[in-house]
């Protein structure tokens, strides 16, 4: 199979790594040193700056995109595609899409959203590992327009990729479900390191527990911003949610209830554990 990956950073990089061990892949990038990069390290088969004839045998196409060049990409470049190619989005926020891409999407093109649940804290090509994808999440939001076979062969791409649990919901439970598992995640390590004095030096005092929680702290600003605001909606209910839940904690602490305290948090630790069973 022919694939393309527009946009060579973290994301398109390590889908590129992946799937050229069994596919022909080639990259767009607006860098010449991204396409050259890639190429010496055998992610791609090729690549090109010039997206005019960079579509015109590809059968697959991944858009590796920030959600808001999502929009103008298509309605740029979407002349050049060749019919019934099947180009996937693997952006963080599904609903917005839906709604900006379908209304101008040509009809012989199969637009697939997708969201696949794996990164790092890094940003660029450079950082780019196929082995992020291992045992991973993977989300499908179907559109009415989505043929049969184009999300069967998302999800065996997915599977070829390392991507263990492959899950189909709609656009609205997608960007509902990962204001809380995702975006409040980040938003918490954010708010984590921003409410400590910078006068003080915790770099002697910090475990592991300090450096899970804010590992994700590290952030792509450009990235995460635009996530934020365009899920704006559910994640200021999830922080809202987030901010009661630790009132209660906060005044379960000032009671000095030694019984109390451990009722909270055996409930949460049994809720955690059914979440890691699945």
């Amino acid at each position: 199979m022919k694939i393309g990956i527009i946009g060579l950073g973290l994301m398109g990089g390590s889908i590129a790594m992946k799937l050229h061990e069994t596919h022909e892949v080639f990259g767009f990038d607006i860098n010449q040193s991204t396409i050259d990069y890639a190429i010496k390290h055998k992610m791609i088969d090729g690549g090109s700056t010039c997206v005019d004839h960079f579509f015109s045998d590809l059968e697959v196409v991944y858009l590796c995109l920030y959600p808001t060049q999502i929009v103008p990409f298509i309605q740029n470049n979407q002349s050049f595609i060749r019919p019934n190619t099947v180009v996937i989005d693997i952006a963080g926020i599904k609903l917005p899409l839906q709604k900006k891409v379908l209304p101008i999407l040509r009809e012989d093109i199969d637009f697939v959203l997708t969201h696949p649940i794996a990164g790092r804290e890094k940003i660029g090509i450079q950082h780019a590992k196929s082995s992020i994808f291992h045992n991973a999440n993977y989300i499908i939001t179907p559109t009415s327009l989505n043929k049969e076979s184009s999300l069967e062969i998302v999800e065996s791409l997915a599977k070829s990729m390392g991507f263990k649990t492959i899950t189909r919901v709609d656009a609205f439970t997608h960007d509902d479900i990962i204001a809380y598992t995702s975006q409040l995640t980040h938003a918490i390590s954010l708010a984590l390191v921003h409410s400590e004095e910078d006068s003080i030096n915790v770099s002697s005092f910090i475990g592991d527990s300090y450096r899970d929680l804010t590992r994700i702290a590290m952030i792509n600003e450009p990235l995460w911003s635009e996530l934020f605001i365009e899920n704006k909606e559910a994640l200021l209910s999830k922080i809202s949610a987030f901010q009661e839940s630790l009132s209660l904690l906060k005044s379960t602490i000032e009671s000095s209830d030694s019984n109390v305290l451990q009722d909270y948090m055996t409930y949460v630790k049994n809720k955690r554990l059914k979440i890691e069973k699945g």
